[in-house]
């Protein structure tokens, strides 16, 4: 199997590297940047320019794809969304007309919880349409770069039906390194002000798991996930965040028996991944990966 990560000098996309040097799966990273850091060569490619994409993807089994702009911030909307779907097709395209067999791609929680484009928190509304949040929640895209996180996804189903590949999206939300991390189990949480996204975060490297499990899982069509850690941001009580914030939301469940603002059973399920439970176990297993190699 040989696998493409695009991508790969970013905080995601080098863990992912590093699960697949550890598994000794063959694969070729690249990025709009350089990076000198890294145990393994990074070939500097722009994914704006079709010809080069198609030259890629030659004997590529695995496209994993991560190179997109990071938010909706980065730049301008018309940017941010032409850019994006530029790279996401001409990746996608030459994947298909090269047989590569699957694709897996970095979507975002911002193509869920409805964001606007607004620096202050406090007076944005919520939009989310239910809790918990799952991997079959509808997509509620509210800024240009969620625009081009659905449009990717709605391409994904296209070729997965239309070209026979396996697709496979994942959502992310906030995702922490280990400084991110140790900084919010000192400080006994991080206050965000409002609860759209659900609080919601997850550790690079559990991530960077997921995706990996995502490359070799035994699945066949398109397949949308959504993956975060069971507890949330502000280490309050999942009773407390619903009965004082998103009491309005529909539940899917009696509030008395939700555990957590979050449900990724499907996920366990279907890929065999393991949501990290609390902040504290995330920061501490993160510990342990970074006392064998960089893991930020």
């Amino acid at each position: 199997m040989k696998v493409l990560v695009t991508g790969a000098a970013g905080r995601l996309g080098s863990c992912v590297c590093r699960l697949l040097t550890e598994a000794k799966i063959e694969f070729l990273a690249v990025d709009k940047y350089p990076d000198e850091q890294a145990e393994y060569p990074v070939r500097v490619v722009d994914l704006l320019d079709g010809d080069a994409c198609s030259e890629l993807l030659k004997g590529v089994d695995v496209l994993v794809h991560f190179a997109n702009h990071t938010n909706c911030k980065s730049d301008t909307p018309e940017e941010v969304y032409g850019e994006n779907g530029t790279m996401n097709m001409n990746l996608f395209q030459s994947a298909a007309n090269a047989g590569c067999k699957r694709i897996v791609f970095a979507s975002s929680v911002q193509v869920l919880d409805g964001q606007l484009p607004l620096g202050d928190r406090s007076q944005h509304p919520n939009f989310l349409p239910y809790i918990p949040m799952d991997s079959d929640m509808p997509a509620i895209p509210r800024n240009a770069y969620a625009l081009s996180k659905q449009a990717a996804e709605s391409a994904l189903e296209y070729f997965s039906q239309n070209r026979g590949m396996t697709c496979v999206v994942i959502r992310f939300p906030l995702l922490m390194d280990s400084l991110m991390l140790k900084a919010t189990v000192k400080n006994g949480g991080m206050g965000k002000v409002n609860c759209y996204d659900g609080f919601t975060y997850l550790p690079i490297y559990s991530g960077a798991e997921a995706v990996l499990k995502a490359m070799t899982a035994e699945l066949e069509g398109y397949h949308c996930y959504f993956v975060a850690s069971k507890d949330n941001l502000e280490q309050r009580s999942t009773i407390e965040v619903i009965e004082s914030e998103l009491a309005h939301l529909p539940c899917k469940k009696p509030i008395g028996e939700m555990d957590s603002l979050v449900d990724c059973s499907k996920v366990e399920a279907e890929l065999g991944w393991t949501q990290p439970r609390s902040l504290d176990e995330s920061y501490k297993q993160y510990c342990e990966f970074e006392s064998v190699g960089p893991y930020v």
